[in-house]
């Protein structure tokens, strides 16, 4: 028996594009367009952010605890993954520009600006996350690593909970036998982004500021057992660092960041 369906309405329904050639380029065009508009976007937006970061870092006194922990194992020619939250970024941006550190970013436009950020402060970019081209990443990462460089990464992404360690790291480090760095920030006056989900600390300028680096961890493998093992401590380790970098502010004399 011969379908009596239209052949349009069986092309439609097989997902055929019925479009003439003429409405197909001008969707083209107006895609280009969209593009265009979000590329120039995303270069102002990185370039406005750079200034307003650098010249705020500028008038912060930020001190940075234990650095002489990955000196040490650069020195044995290791190198390193740093583990962190979102929301204490602030502070490690401008005082580790020029670090020799490869960054994950997201691929989402946000994430474009945020890379065209961190390239102007001269860290290496890789783009993707645990949700998205995520393979993808990790084997730029691995390939980054395998050359040299060590990477950092804000395991609470790229959507949270909020401090919540995701599993991409540990996989990293297992693969790699890479030492995983816990890092905390704290500022003695700041503003929490509260509509955030990473609730973004927002250190107040002119105040004192603190980057607190934790001993290495070790991942030996890459088996669930290990993974979860690994997370737990990593968890743990960096709630530990946030209460100590916050103590350390508050209970050090003249609001100085007291000394490791």
């Amino acid at each position: 028996m011969v379908s009596s369906v239209p052949e349009q309405d069986l092309l439609y329904a097989m997902g055929r594009n019925l479009k003439t050639p003429g409405e197909n380029r001008g969707i083209l065009m107006q895609h280009s367009i969209i593009n265009g508009i979000s590329t120039i976007r995303a270069v102002v937006f990185a370039w406005l952010a750079w200034l307003l970061v650098s010249l705020w870092s500028r008038t912060m006194n930020i001190r940075i605890v234990n650095r002489d922990i990955a000196e040490r194992l650069a020195a044995q020619g290791k190198n390193v993954i740093y583990a962190f939250y979102h929301g204490s970024l602030f502070p490690l941006i401008h005082s580790h520009r020029g670090s020799p550190i490869l960054i994950l970013v997201s691929e989402s436009r946000d994430g474009e600006i945020m890379a065209r950020l961190l390239r102007h402060n001269g860290f290496d970019v890789v783009r993707g996350s645990s949700k998205r081209k995520g393979r993808k990443a990790l084997l730029s990462l691995v390939h980054g690593m395998r050359r040299g460089k060590s990477v950092a990464l804000a395991v609470d992404g790229p959507r949270g909970p909020l401090h919540e360690v995701k599993e991409g790291v540990l996989f990293l480090a297992g693969i790699m036998q890479a030492p995983v760095i816990p890092v905390a920030t704290a500022a003695k006056r700041f503003r929490t982004v509260e509509k955030s989900w990473d609730k973004l600390m927002l250190p107040a300028p002119f105040t004192d500021g603190l980057v607190l680096y934790g001993e290495p961890l070790q991942i030996s493998g890459t088996s669930p057992e290990e993974i979860r093992a690994g997370r737990m401590r990593l968890e743990e380790e960096l709630r530990r660092l946030s209460r100590e970098a916050v103590l350390r502010l508050e209970t050090s004399p003249d609001g100085r960041p007291s000394d490791p």
